[in-house]
């Protein structure tokens, strides 16, 4: 298994990396493109989303029945499709798949047609009903593109956080909201010192999740607010970066908990955080 995902962790980033290169030289699409291929696309109820707070005790069947008929189009589509991801503000309002094969949405689209910009997919392992870790990847299509994942590049920023702190993720389960908690970096090359595969902390009981909350904390750039809870369901976005080789920029968010807000809560900056050897200084 750990061989496995460091090979697949590899993959993804050197996949996601050739696929920014090309799609930033050749394959450029401006940003209004890639909205106006998904507003035609994403159901006529959701077009324009009203962030809610959660409503109490929902019912799952009642709301898995909502969601199913939602999204029935894109599931007849393509039976891979797995919910929908959006970050007001940010370009990124985009279905997400999920397939067996952890590279085959690095270069399809939603039609499983050849597409090098590919598509956002859960990690194969990941249970979209009841997992306590949920990990979506997606490319960065390179500098001056904002299509795909890209502007995930800009979390760097803890302003960048403060501007857009939170997220709305649909399953085929249900519609949750997201609170931005932290932002760090990762590579994948051993040579570049302590590694740390993120994908391995998906299947999670309390105690497993502390460490990887714990780990996440040494390497974050800034965490917010109240952090994660060592018992709370959690989501990472995932994609590459262009500071280095072989990198990856990766978003960790949890819940919106009962009486918050979407509002941004305070930053807390790590002054040494954990990077890889070859990250440039300053950056």
């Amino acid at each position: 298994m750990k061989q496995r995902t460091k090979a697949l962790l590899a993959g993804v980033i050197s996949g996601a990396a050739f696929a920014g290169l090309v799609g930033g030289l050749i394959l450029w699409l401006p940003s209004y493109k890639q909205k106006k291929e998904m507003e035609a696309i994403k159901p006529v109820e959701t077009a324009a989303p009203t962030i809610e707070e959660p409503e109490a005790t929902p019912d799952p069947a009642a709301e898995e029945a909502a969601q199913r008929t939602k999204y029935a189009d894109l599931i007849a589509r393509n039976p891979d499709f797995a919910g929908w991801i959006e970050i007001p503000g940010v370009d990124i309002d985009l279905p997400i798949l999920q397939t067996t094969d952890n590279y085959f949405y690095l270069y399809h689209d939603l039609d499983r047609a050849d597409d090098k910009r590919g598509m956002p997919f859960a990690d194969f392992e990941c249970d979209m009903q009841n997992g306590r870790h949920l990990i979506i990847y997606g490319h960065n299509m390179g500098v001056n593109n904002t299509d795909r994942f890209s502007n995930l590049q800009k979390y760097r920023d803890a302003d960048y956080y403060t501007a857009h702190p939170y997220l709305q993720l649909d399953t085929l389960y249900k519609s949750e909201i997201y609170k931005i908690v932290a932002v760090y970096a990762v590579t994948s090359r051993e040579s570049d010192g302590d590694v740390f595969y993120f994908n391995q902390y998906i299947n999670l009981d309390d105690a497993t999740e502390q460490t990887f909350l714990d780990e996440v904390a040494k390497r974050a750039f800034y965490t917010t607010g109240d952090y994660a809870y060592p018992t709370e369901r959690l989501l990472t976005l995932s994609t590459c970066t262009y500071q280095m080789d072989d990198a990856r920029m990766v978003i960790l968010a949890r819940p919106l908990r009962d009486g918050e807000t979407t509002a941004a809560d305070e930053v807390h900056i790590n002054s040494d955080p954990l990077l890889p050897a070859r990250w440039p200084a300053g950056k």
